[in-house]
């Protein structure tokens, strides 16, 4: 049997350290692991979150990020753990509990996702506008 093209086997374990999906060339671009987060649709969204509430158990961020799965919160905050933008902590109580804080490391990011994020509502009318000729 003949293969062409390039196949990755993927083996997920539940005793494997989670590991971020290499997506950007990170000898190419050290900037890359920032670009995979701006480039999820959900992860400055957890952080902020996070950072506003904390501390935050997973239902709790669940109900208060609309339109997320849970399959997709759970991904977006091991991403986040395992980079060190956040902190899982978990309390050994009769339920157990799981609660999500921003590191120090986490920290030193916040100042500049909340300059994107006043860009973007600064220029949320140019955006939009923008948008609408291309259109027509």
């Amino acid at each position: 049997m003949t293969l062409t093209g390039k196949f990755v086997l993927l083996v997920i374990s539940p005793f494997a350290t989670p590991v971020m999906a290499k997506k950007l060339d990170y000898e190419y671009c050290k900037a890359a692991p920032m670009l995979e987060w701006l480039g999820n649709k959900w992860a400055l969204v957890v952080l902020v979150k996070i950072s506003e509430n904390e501390p935050m158990r997973f239902n709790e961020l669940y109900r208060n990020i609309p339109s997320v799965s849970e399959k997709v919160l759970s991904q977006v905050l091991r991403q986040l753990t395992t980079d060190g933008i956040i902190r899982r902590e978990l309390f050994p109580d009769v339920p157990p509990r799981t609660e999500y804080s921003v590191t120090e490391f986490g920290k030193t990011l916040l100042p500049h996702v909340e300059a994107l994020l006043n860009w973007g509502r600064e220029n949320f009318e140019q955006i939009m506008e923008n948008r609408q000729n291309a259109i027509k």
